[in-house]
């Protein structure tokens, strides 16, 4: 499941970075690699983040060693994540009704303490890999919530017409 995410995050930090330096050549790749990372997320994260193998997800045995607020916390992670990644999805491609960042931003701000507070007391690396991605992802996140549409525009190069103007 590694490589999974490798894949669709590097797929997905190219086409960000063509998207802003060259235009719009790459948006299906683009599409699809944050969809891809928002799908993962959101349905393999309590396996994912818990270490458990892809083929073992339905086993019962899998689970015996994991408490149900880590799983619970694990699954909170995902929602958080990976409404976070189609808000970045929404914004870079200047589609309307963005509701996902309100959605997702709390979610990865009370994961995210809990997960300095668990880190602090047991200093395990499973919580340090949880705070990495949430301050990549969420902060990424924070960022293009608080920029404002019309900045991103014009770094983007999106040229609105009259009626999209008049509000």
């Amino acid at each position: 499941m590694r490589k999974i995410e490798l894949i669709f995050g590097t797929v997905a930090t190219i086409s960000i970075a063509y998207k802003f330096l060259l235009g719009d050549e790459l948006n299906p790749i683009f599409i699809m690699s944050i969809l891809g990372l928002s799908l993962f997320y959101t349905y393999f994260s309590f396996a994912y983040f818990n270490n458990i193998r892809f083929k073992k997800i339905l086993k019962r045995e899998s689970y015996l060693g994991i408490s149900k607020w880590r799983i619970l916390g694990t699954i909170g992670l995902g929602l958080g994540l990976g409404l976070t990644t189609l808000g970045i999805l929404w914004s870079l491609m200047y589609w309307p009704f963005n509701t996902f960042y309100p959605l997702g931003i709390p979610i990865l701000l009370i994961i995210g303490i809990t997960s300095i507070i668990r880190f602090s007391k047991t200093r395990s690396e499973g919580y340090l890999s949880i705070l990495k991605r949430i301050l990549i992802i969420g902060g990424l996140g924070i960022i293009l919530w608080i920029t404002p549409q019309e900045t991103l525009n014009g770094i983007l190069g999106i040229e609105m017409n009259e009626m999209a103007q008049i509000k």
